[in-house]
């Protein structure tokens, strides 16, 4: 049997770091802490990966690398959970890169968990999560309202980037960062109504799935009444399933049930409107000339599409940074007021919606 192959995501999951600092480690950069070095160097010695097959593993492993077997406490470990690993268009994967860095900077590790679905349904931390060996939470893309308030019982420094969308209701013992969605959303649709003069405007995504979905909703619904126009839910999809979106068929099918047609589709962010575009496409329905499509969070992928898409930048990387100072202050001053912290976001126009187009009542 031919041996097995070990990657860079087989070390980067069994010392639950991220890809990206193991990589970092294995191509000799210098911007990761001393103590992820060891680590990584020795996994790598150990798994007999590449040209690491050669260095034979120490006989005594470190004090600290013994603690880290053991369960035993590491001084200066974040915690990364998430339901879902972010892809690369996704925000969260730029947040994470920046966040590392600058938590790395102070002597701090950066540590994956992934919260599956049963976890979630039993209210359970991940199976190698050790609370004891954790100084702080970070959770990205967690929004269920039961899970978040277990997770806000550990007392523990906690941080949310978004979540549920009903959650400044509920008063919990932790911050939360987010990009400002409710004013630029408005501001952007306010604007291509006027400049087009627009009558038909429908809005796309399941804006109860989170706290900035459901503020963009907010946000297009105070444009609309601005203008003076109505809020039809007929020339929206609104379903509040959001994985159904990617089925495209099911999308297709909402489309031509719009009625009367929009002439702007506002999404709840990129990967959605980048969706969407290619399923007009598919109905020989022309972005921008028969309807423009807006997204949010300027995604890698929203500049290179065809047309370039209109978006809100979030600055995802500052939000890495952010998210790694209030983490920090939180750790030195546990009893400071919890704070909701919004980082400032801009319209980027682009092909997609920029230009006045021609209005057709039906398709």
């Amino acid at each position: 049997m031919a041996k097995q192959k070990i990657l860079v995501q087989d070390i980067a999951d069994s010392l639950h770091l991220s890809r990206t600092t193991v990589s970092k480690v294995l191509n000799g950069s210098t911007n990761v802490s001393e103590k992820n070095k060891e680590r990584v160097l020795k996994k790598a010695a150990e798994l007999n990966y590449k040209q690491f097959a050669l260095i034979s593993p120490v006989n005594e492993a470190s004090s600290e690398e013994s603690a880290f077997l053991k369960n035993e406490r590491i001084p200066g470990n974040i915690a990364f959970l998430f339901h879902k690993l972010p892809d690369k268009q996704h925000i969260a994967s730029l947040l994470l890169a920046t966040l590392e860095q600058e938590v790395s900077k102070e002597g701090y590790t950066l540590s994956l968990y992934t919260v599956h679905d049963d976890d979630m349904k039993n209210l359970k931390l991940p199976n190698t999560f050790v609370l004891e060996n954790i100084d702080a939470i970070l959770c990205a893309e967690l929004f269920d309202k039961e899970y978040c308030k277990m997770l806000c019982s550990l007392n523990k420094p906690l941080l949310f980037v978004d979540s549920y969308y009903t959650f400044a209701e509920d008063n919990l013992n932790a911050d939360i960062l987010l990009m400002e969605s409710r004013y630029s959303s408005s501001n952007m649709v306010n604007r291509l109504i006027t400049a087009n003069g627009l009558r038909h405007v429908g809005f796309v995504g399941a804006y109860n799935h989170c706290l900035s979905f459901y503020e963009r909703w907010t946000g297009f619904c105070m444009a609309l009444q601005d203008c003076g126009l109505p809020l039809n839910k007929s020339s929206c999809i609104i379903s509040q399933d959001d994985s159904i979106y990617w089925d495209r068929l099911w999308l297709i099918n909402q489309i031509k049930l719009l009625d009367p047609f929009p002439e702007l589709l506002v999404c709840a962010n990129d990967p959605l409107a980048i969706q969407l575009m290619s399923c007009l496409k598919e109905l020989n329905i022309s972005v921008p000339d028969r309807v423009m499509v807006t997204g949010f969070d300027n995604s890698p992928a929203s500049a290179i599409v065809t047309p370039s898409l209109t978006t809100i930048n979030s600055h995802s990387s500052n939000m890495g940074i952010s998210a790694a100072k209030q983490l920090l202050n939180r750790i030195a001053a546990p009893d400071l007021p919890y704070v909701r912290v919004y980082l400032q976001t801009e319209v980027l126009f682009r092909e997609s919606a920029n230009i006045k187009i021609q209005r057709y009542e039906s398709i």
